[in-house]
């Protein structure tokens, strides 16, 4: 089964991520916090390849699941990511056996079935290359809207910091955030790259 999954993706520096999050703190509730990890895999000839398949295991806490991103190329802007996206639930068993000896192209057959089909894919043999961690602060910014989401992400020896917003009001939230960017004089720092992305230029730099 699949949704789309249409976001908005700010970068921000360490400062203006700081000073974004303590003024939203003072406007909204306490955040709820979330850790998890995701696992990234790829192609072991071509990691960085221009694939439709975008594959990785997230663990959260004592819960794991697999998923599986198609980018919807045509509905992606500087600011906003859409794409669509396969679940699964999976065990930790489960998990740390893709982690530790790859997926492969029967596994993947067997998982996301229905996605291989509608979208006309192959499946592959994938490893996995690495993980990323994230501390997720989430935000109930107003009642008619799902949570404002400000990530700390580590990977690699590095750390950035990204506000999210998953959403399909993207035109009213892009507005409630230049806002706030406005009022803070906030600028977001490069282009839209999503965590995948970003793991994989840094490891392979």
């Amino acid at each position: 089964m699949s949704n789309i999954e249409t976001e908005l993706k700010y970068l921000l520096s360490k400062e203006y991520f700081q000073s974004l999050y303590h003024y939203i703190m003072q406007q909204t509730s306490k955040p709820s916090l979330r850790r998890q990890v995701n696992y990234y895999f790829a192609s072991p000839d071509s990691p960085l390849e221009i694939s439709p398949i975008n594959i990785r295991v997230r663990l959260k806490g004592e819960k794991s699941e697999i998923t599986c991103k198609i980018p919807i190329s045509d509905t992606t802007t500087n600011t906003i990511q859409s794409s669509y996206e396969y679940n699964k639930n999976i065990s930790l068993k489960e998990a740390f056996h893709y982690i530790e000896n790859g997926l492969s192209a029967s596994a993947m057959s067997e998982i996301f079935a229905d996605m291989l089909k509608k979208h006309n894919l192959q499946p592959m043999d994938l490893i996995c290359y690495g993980h990323l961690r994230t501390a997720r602060f989430s935000f109930a910014i107003k009642d008619d809207l799902p949570p404002l989401l400000l990530d700390v992400n580590a990977y690699l020896g590095t750390f950035d910091y990204e506000l999210e917003w998953e959403l399909e009001q993207v035109q009213e939230a892009d507005y409630i955030l230049k806002s706030m960017f406005q009022k803070l004089n906030i600028s977001p720092i490069g282009e839209l790259k999503p965590k995948r992305r970003r793991f994989f230029e840094k490891l392979l730099v």
